[in-house]
């Protein structure tokens, strides 16, 4: 049973510094891991309509949450709650802030009314478990654009165990088969100002923080061709599912480096390190684009 006619709820809307509002768009690829986002909507819930199409008794208590995730971070959290007590029809906004440094990827925004307590029902046809979900809304927010093959998260490097004075790390999966959003992430000491602001920038960097994102560019996929020519599972032949971590470094290899195979890039990472490295830094173009 669901109460879907029994709720009736406002789009997201994105709040600017301002003050104003824009409804959420699909996407914002001109969002970077310093920009908070503070979304709100408002819902209109006819609580007897609900407890009828759900089976429920007069006494039952409900409650309105909001869950959001992001692909980026993995972080998963309780953004807000509104009791629903009484009866007859009630009015809730759900306000929230997302820090940017949590996100990243694809940001996912659950809404649902849920039975708030359990309850013995006599009616064996509804629901009985707190948590039971009654009505939920979902909508996803694509927080980077289509140039950015994987998501950053600003860290403590030095809280976390990091080499305290590194710029960055890329931490990648060990499972070709995963989903590239998350299996590979891109971590930035939050201690490194200048680079931070490089990235913030993108399009809009000085020529100093262009010089960084170069370097950043090159290093990430000098990593990601290691990852893949470490690995012997990795084949030309292998087939992958889009959107995985196979399906990519396999991608990388054919775009950045054609011609080569994995068995000669194997022999050159044993012989002539780097070899490999020079040629990732011709492939990537380092520093080119930046003089």
């Amino acid at each position: 049973m669901a109460a879907y006619d029994s709720v009736s709820m406002t789009d997201w809307s994105l709040k600017s510094e301002d003050g104003g509002a824009v409804p959420l768009p699909s996407s914002i690829p001109d969002w970077d891991f310093q920009s908070d986002l503070t979304l709100e909507t408002v819902l209109n819930v006819d609580l007897d309509a609900v407890r009828a199409s759900t089976a429920l008794p007069p006494e039952s208590e409900l409650i309105l949450t909001v869950v959001w995730s992001a692909s980026g971070s993995g972080v998963r959290r309780l953004a807000d709650q509104v009791p629903m007590h009484g009866t007859g029809s009630r009015s809730a906004q759900l306000t929230f802030v997302v820090a940017g440094r949590d996100s990243g990827g694809t940001l996912s925004v659950e809404t649902q009314l849920v039975l708030a307590k359990s309850i013995e029902n006599p009616d064996p046809t509804g629901p009985q478990r707190a948590g039971s979900i009654l009505w939920r809304h979902d909508v996803r927010v694509r927080l980077q654009g289509d140039a950015s093959q994987f998501p950053m998260a600003v860290v403590d490097f030095k809280a976390t165990g990091y080499p305290e004075n590194a710029p960055w790390y890329l931490d990648i999966s060990p499972n070709l088969e995963a989903a590239t959003m998350g299996a590979v992430v891109l971590l930035v000491n939050d201690n490194t100002p200048v680079v931070l602001n490089a990235l913030r920038k993108a399009d809009k960097a000085s020529y100093s923080e262009r010089l960084i994102q170069s370097a950043l560019r090159q290093d990430v996929l000098r990593l990601m061709v290691e990852r893949a020519v470490s690995d012997d599972e990795l084949e030309e032949h292998s087939v992958f599912e889009p959107d995985t971590l196979g399906h990519m470094l396999l991608g990388l290899i054919r775009t950045y480096l054609p011609g080569t195979t994995l068995t000669s890039l194997r022999t050159m990472r044993q012989s002539d390190p780097a070899l490999l490295s020079a040629r990732v830094q011709h492939a990537v173009g380092l520093f080119q684009r930046e003089s």
